[in-house]
């Protein structure tokens, strides 16, 4: 993988600038006069930017990651909000066709881009399709099937009950989207979990498919990208992840499109 985002925004918010040497032969006190020169001015612009950095509110330090993620993909498709009380640590890398934005809490601004993440909480990647059928199959949305047990959900929801004694599935369709929920444990934890699904699920609380999307959601969760919401944007196809499943229906809610820093620098908790 190669790294996408080199920097957080041109200029004075470079996180370290090293000193410039001199390559030119001067007499010796001239030569030592523009090293202690030049070495000061270094690292009173170093500190200068480390102070900026530092100073980034959340919305500035993520519209600032935004707006290079834009330039260097092309993407439009980001998150625009920060956590409620601390910032985005993000990752940016790419590898063949595939693109991968990694998002992390963090309590400061000290690390606002990584080049990878050994641990991350949500996970955004995209890839681009010869054309919008192709981007809609591979979304491998299974339509609800006719015939099996049904269970209400509430507010006029209704999901097909399957699976056996360690595996229970509910499936329902909300619009373009279909819902699975899966409970892989002996527990019959899935109706629960589906239950304040459906109650938290607004009609606009999620991206809007061109074509079909897919939400898959594990219970008991077992890493971090258990839950996994996929979708299509015309010829490209979409994946969100994280692993807790109401968090990142939440998150990937708040997925918006990213025209630059002005945009970003509005939006809001």
């Amino acid at each position: 993988m190669r790294k996408l985002v080199t920097a957080l925004l041109a200029g004075g918010l470079l996180l370290s600038l090293t000193a410039c040497q001199p390559t030119n032969t001067a007499k010796e006190h001239s030569t030592s006069q523009s090293t202690t020169t030049k070495e000061s001015q270094s690292s009173d612009a170093s500190s200068s930017s480390q102070s900026t950095v530092a100073n980034l509110s959340p919305k500035a330090a993520l519209a600032a990651i935004n707006t290079k993620i834009v330039q260097d993909t092309g993407t439009t498709n980001l998150l625009k909000t920060p956590p409620k009380n601390g910032y985005w640590t993000v990752s940016a890398t790419t590898s063949g066709d595939i693109h991968v934005i990694q998002y992390k809490e963090s309590t400061t601004s000290a690390d606002l881009q990584s080049d990878a993440l050994s641990e991350w909480q949500y996970q955004l990647t995209w890839r681009d399709y010869n054309d919008a059928d192709t981007a809609a199959a591979a979304v491998n949305a299974e339509p609800v099937q006719d015939g099996l047990p049904t269970v209400n959900l509430g507010k006029n929801i209704t999901a097909t009950k399957a699976g056996a004694a360690t595996a229970h599935y509910l499936h329902w369709q909300n619009g373009n989207w279909v819902v699975t929920v899966q409970d892989s444990s002996t527990k019959d934890e899935a109706q629960p979990l589906a239950e304040k699904v459906v109650n938290a699920w607004r009609g606009d609380s999620l991206p809007a498919p061109s074509d079909k999307g897919a939400v898959t959601l594990l219970t008991p969760a077992t890493d971090a990208s258990s839950q996994r919401l996929v979708w299509n944007d015309g010829e490209r196809l979409y994946t969100f992840s994280g692993q807790d499943p109401l968090a990142t229906l939440q998150w990937a809610g708040m997925l918006g499109t990213v025209q630059g820093s002005s945009d970003t620098r509005d939006a809001g908790n």
